[in-house]
């Protein structure tokens, strides 16, 4: 502890703090910093002796400059260089207790736990517990007590020099802190989730959420195909595309009828309304004419006649018609048909 030559005024950390600060000095103590404002901890926690019971004081703390070095992290170990980020005065941010008479500030431990520190300068502006430092960079907490009308004195505690960094390179520094630290719980992942282990294999299953319970629903999606009974498909009267092995019945069987036997000269005699010997007025709805015959028309022999019977013969011939004349005619209007 330092203060003015001509000072009664003195503070020490509290017992349990100031055990902290000298078990992390040797370890070369990193504070980190952040954009938003992080804590400083081990927390600045005071016990003040030697003032005026009488009398009204103020306390403040600010920190300042060790050295002019700056400190980085290479293999184990910091290497230090010289600074050139530019110095200003440092900012001190007063206790929320304002002005308090001397036995009031004695008679508590005096508790800066509201301070922060951010490597982004601007935030400053934000808050006034906010205070800007650099990383890299060795810093020294000072309390400052002011006597209302009178002098200040400024103590100093040299096993709080820490340095400033944006993350823990020694991992015991970082295994002290978040051990001692109850609001270190983003460094406690590991005995989160052996405690998350513990607490599962005793505890019930929890309830889900509304959220995870409900589905959302999706407008304008194409919905889930019906499920379809195979049985019910095995009564159908078409085939169930393998559902059902079920043989179906013949009397759902289509009937298979017989067609007759194409004309080699002519594949549309098939199909007897496309026959130009049943149908006259085929040729002349195509733009053809049919050959006039002077005596009245004969019509072809019916399906009947063309159907093969199992009393015919294939190898048999057919029996020759018994009027010449007819037979002549026919052979002319068929070969007429084929040049055509």
């Amino acid at each position: 502890m330092t203060s003015s030559p001509t000072s009664t005024i003195s503070a020490n950390l509290t017992p349990e703090y100031d055990a902290l600060w000298h078990k992390l000095h040797p370890l070369q103590h990193e504070m980190i910093l952040t954009s938003v404002g992080r804590r400083v901890y081990p927390l600045l926690e005071y016990q003040c002796t030697g003032m005026n019971p009488d009398k009204m004081y103020t306390t403040s703390v600010h920190f300042e400059y060790v050295d002019d070095k700056k400190l980085r992290f290479c293999k184990g170990k910091y290497v230090e260089s010289v600074s050139q980020e530019k110095k200003e005065a440092p900012r001190k941010v007063q206790h929320k207790s304002g002005a308090k008479l001397g036995s009031k500030w004695m008679a508590s431990p005096v508790n800066f736990e509201d301070v922060r520190i951010s490597n982004k300068k601007t935030r400053e502006d934000d808050d006034s517990s906010i205070v800007h430092l650099h990383a890299q960079h060795r810093y020294l907490p000072v309390l400052t007590i002011t006597e209302e009308g009178g002098s200040s004195y400024e103590i100093r505690l040299p096993h709080t020099i820490f340095i400033t960094a944006t993350l823990y390179h020694i991992d015991e520094v970082n295994k002290i802190k978040t051990d001692s630290n109850e609001y270190a719980k983003s460094n406690r992942g590991d005995r989160r989730r052996l405690r998350a282990v513990e607490t599962s294999a005793t505890s019930p299953p929890t309830k889900k959420s509304r959220k995870e319970a409900s589905v959302p629903v999706v407008p304008n999606s194409i919905p889930n195909p019906p499920v379809i009974d195979p049985a019910l498909m095995s009564t159908l009267p078409f085939p169930s595309a393998g559902l059902s092995t079920q043989t179906p019945n013949s009397s759902t069987m289509p009937t298979v009828q017989d067609v007759p036997p194409a004309n080699p000269l002519n594949a549309f005699t098939a199909i007897p309304w496309l026959n130009p010997v049943n149908n006259p007025y085929l040729l002349a709805a195509m733009g053809l004419q049919f050959p006039i015959i002077p005596f009245p028309y004969v019509p072809s022999t019916s399906f009947a006649q063309h159907t093969p019977t199992s009393s015919i013969s294939p190898d048999s011939q057919p029996t020759q018609p018994d009027d010449e004349v007819k037979t002549a005619v026919v052979d002319k209007v068929i070969k007429e048909e084929v040049n055509v």
